[in-house]
């Protein structure tokens, strides 16, 4: 029976004994006890709330914490403790994503009811055995996932309707999270989304906590394995708050700002629509909008679950990317995805980006795993081989060749490593520096 039906029966139960003196009080205070019994759930035993735990199971999962526990692993075990500690008669159902497609697949639909509703009881042990075979690979379908997640819960004849969402990365696909979320909200005022950010960048963490505002949920921010725990915990305890994100409805301006906005400008787009409704440069780096939610262009990628508040100012900081010594073209590849997000070249050797972590191509090779954060200027120093009076070839240290030098082209810049040059018969190996530069003359 729910606690809070268990405690209004003592309450009403206390009053009468106390003061149940004449006929009419103690009608009076029946008639009150009945209506306690009638406001309590329909049939006892329901638990007040559901949860659908939601584990984010991409590619970027396999990266680690701060405290170099892999970033799946740490999920793994996190769940396994909630699990472990819930009470046994609370109602649960689990879904994961990004763990059924490789990289390659760019599956936007890539997720999996793991158990449906039932109670804890009945789940843990199959919970336990699915969880520990996860293996992290695919996309981050985050606004799809949650979705589903709210038609899982639809069926739950319960006060709260919960969806506790574990990622450590951004949307990859199509749509908007937080516009979704709000509109979730809209359809059902008893769904909560709690939303816990596993090691985020700065763009992640906006998105996770807009869904989380938009729902009445909580955002958690865990550093460390531990951490990580004590929030699976809490979130599934959580009481829902005030979905603050509604205020984005009220009427009046609002302002959107972007420090060091890039040479070729950003639109804005209404994140619902995909309508673009203004753009941002260097020479107008503030613009006047409606309140509501908004995706924000920085070259080739997306700001998405931007919010701006009548009467406030939204301030977005993205980072730079610098390479010192480029060669005519790098591609600039969101780590998660390996899709193109950006370019820089030798014309135009620094791009404005979300702050994330992406992999710099340098001709067939790349410098991985470049971490950008918000209002920071990275900078990427670039080692060089030159070639002078000899054709030539460079290697890497497996032998795949990366670039074929000449007289036209006696140059090239890559990541510090070792190589290998073929010249007139000759292999000479190479040991590149960050900014160092190795000439190799032919006699």
């Amino acid at each position: 029976m729910p606690m809070r039906f268990i405690a209004r029966v003592r309450q009403c139960s206390e009053i009468f004994t106390e003061i149940a003196e004449t006929r009419l009080v103690r009608a009076a205070l029946w008639t009150l006890l009945a209506t306690a019994l009638l406001t309590a759930p329909a049939v006892f035993g329901v638990t007040e709330r559901s949860i659908e735990l939601v584990l984010d199971a991409s590619g970027s999962m396999n990266g680690r914490l701060a405290d170099g526990t892999v970033k799946l692993e740490a999920a793994k075990a996190a769940v396994a403790k909630l699990v472990k500690g819930l009470d046994p008669a609370v109602r649960l159902s689990y879904r994961a994503y990004g763990h059924q497609s490789p990289r390659a697949a760019h599956d936007c639909r890539d997720t999996q009811l793991l158990a449906g509703f039932d109670t804890v009881e009945a789940l843990r042990a199959d919970v336990l055995r699915k969880t520990g075979a996860l293996r992290a690979q695919g996309y981050t379908p985050i606004t799809y996932v949650i979705g589903l997640a709210a038609d899982d819960l639809k069926a739950e004849a319960v006060a709260e309707r919960i969806i506790v969402l574990v990622s450590d990365g951004k949307e990859t696909c199509e749509g908007d999270p937080c516009a979704t979320a709000q509109k979730l909200k809209e359809a059902d005022a008893k769904l909560v989304v709690h939303t816990v950010g596993l090691g985020v960048d700065d763009a992640t963490r906006f998105q996770l906590q807009c869904v989380a505002d938009a729902t009445g949920g909580t955002y958690f921010d865990p550093g460390n394995k531990g951490e990580l725990a004590d929030s699976l915990k809490t979130a599934a305890a959580a009481p829902p708050e005030e979905a603050t994100i509604q205020i984005a409805k009220k009427p009046g301006p609002g302002r959107l700002e972007i420090k060091k906005a890039g040479l070729l400008g950003h639109d804005v787009l209404d994140a619902e629509s995909g309508d673009k409704v203004a753009s941002i440069s260097q020479f107008q780096s503030v613009v006047e909008l409606p309140a509501g939610i908004y995706n924000v262009t920085f070259a080739k990628g997306v700001w998405k679950s931007v919010v701006v508040k009548a009467g406030e100012t939204t301030v977005l900081e993205p980072g730079v990317l610098v390479i010192e010594n480029p060669d005519f073209s790098h591609k600039i590849l969101d780590s998660e995805t390996g899709e193109v997000v950006a370019s820089v070249n030798s014309s135009l050797p620094r791009a404005v980006l979300i702050p994330s972590t992406f992999d710099v191509t340098f001709q067939k090779t790349v410098w991985p795993e470049v971490t950008v954060g918000a209002g920071e200027t990275r900078v990427l120093k670039a080692g060089v081989i030159k070639v002078t009076g000899a054709n030539a070839t460079v290697h890497d240290v497996d032998g795949k060749e990366l670039v074929r030098l000449s007289g036209v082209r006696s140059r090239v810049s890559l990541p510090p490593g070792e190589y290998r040059v073929k010249v007139e018969g000759q292999e000479v190996p190479v040991k590149l520096t960050e900014g160092k530069m190795v000439n190799l003359k032919a006699q």
